[in-house]
């Protein structure tokens, strides 16, 4: 470890410290942690792969420093690739040049950024591997043996929590899109209602449903829809406020749960999702496919169930579907 990097790691780890016992939410969480760890190693770039629930493939969570809007969709098979290796053996895995090393390769929507260097380190929690933290450069033999040691430090600081976010995270939220399923929805949803009606203050819930979807589907096959409902929740995701939470309510509807909204306000979140959506074609491949979805508000009233706010906003969506679509409607 260089003076400088001993010279800082006391306040890395105490902005560690801060980080994971934030509560914000995940891909937002690793996305800090792999700025820190880029600050701490001065590299170009810093990812957080991790493993499935079936522990056969690791997923890209988060980066920093990687030129590209497509890490998410990044992906390694245990075994395959550097990070593949390193989470197969869980062993880390130091390169000078990658264009020498047979375990390196270049997946379809890799990022843009050059990669020279790496370090790449599993992340183990209860003694197994959960995935892997990288550091890359564009400049060779960037990395010394003391960045591994640093690195592995910072993977072993971190795996326990990421862990316990991933079981949390598996239970609460759909694997597609990684917005809310409808489990986490039935619990949560009358939590809201006590509070609001406990606290005399608005909640209101906004059902999204995406415009012509099975056209998608059937004229460009169902892995091409998946990528849409992915951009998709993302945009829906970036549209909302902080304290709003985004659950796919089932195929390509999503419902979002608005507290703290009256319906004008509540009109306002929708619109802005209606024009985010619609601002721009998802980017599949060669394929550039026009988006828009149609939204339905509902106001919660006093003494109103779950299910029956739902159906309302469920009845405001039909009626922006019958009055043209792309548009949002309240009950």
């Amino acid at each position: 470890m260089t003076e400088d990097q001993l010279r800082r790691l006391p306040a890395v780890l105490f902005e560690v410290g801060k980080v994971l016992g934030s509560d914000q939410e995940v891909g937002a969480l690793l996305s800090r942690l792999s700025e820190l760890c880029c600050e701490l190693l001065a590299c170009d770039a810093c990812s957080v792969m991790l493993l499935d629930g079936g522990r056969r493939e690791l997923l890209a969570r988060a980066a920093w420093g990687l030129r590209t809007e497509k890490v998410h969709r990044l992906s390694f098979a245990v075994g395959e690739g550097v990070a593949g290796w390193v989470a197969q053996r869980g062993e880390a895995a130091r390169i000078d040049d990658v264009t020498v090393d047979p375990r390196f390769v270049v997946l379809d929507g890799a990022p843009h950024t050059p990669i020279v260097s790496m370090a790449c380190v599993p992340m183990v929690a209860r003694g197994e591997v959960v995935g892997v933290l990288t550091a890359t450069s564009g400049k060779p033999a960037a990395f010394l043996q003391s960045d591994v040691e640093l690195l592995t430090f910072l993977a072993t600081t971190i795996a326990l929590d990421m862990e316990n976010l991933r079981l949390h995270k598996v239970a609460v939220t759909d694997r597609l899109t990684g917005a809310y399923n409808r489990e986490f929805l039935s619990t949560r949803l009358p939590v809201e209602i006590d509070a609001a009606d406990g606290n005399e203050r608005a909640l209101s819930v906004a059902m999204v449903d995406v415009d012509h979807f099975k056209a998608v589907n059937d004229q460009h096959g169902h892995d091409v829809g998946d990528e849409v409902l992915c951009e998709i929740s993302r945009r829906l995701r970036a549209a909302i406020r902080g304290g709003d939470l985004l659950v796919r309510y089932g195929g390509e509807e999503f419902l979002v749960v608005l507290p703290r909204a009256s319906a004008g306000q509540a009109w306002e979140v929708g619109e802005r999702m209606r024009a985010r959506v619609a601002g721009g074609p998802v980017v599949v491949g060669d394929r550039r496919l026009p988006v828009q979805v149609s939204v339905g508000i509902a106001q919660h009233k006093l003494g109103e169930s779950a299910g029956e706010l739902v159906r309302r906003a469920d009845g405001a969506l039909y009626v922006a579907k019958a009055n043209g679509r792309d548009r949002v409607e309240v009950a």
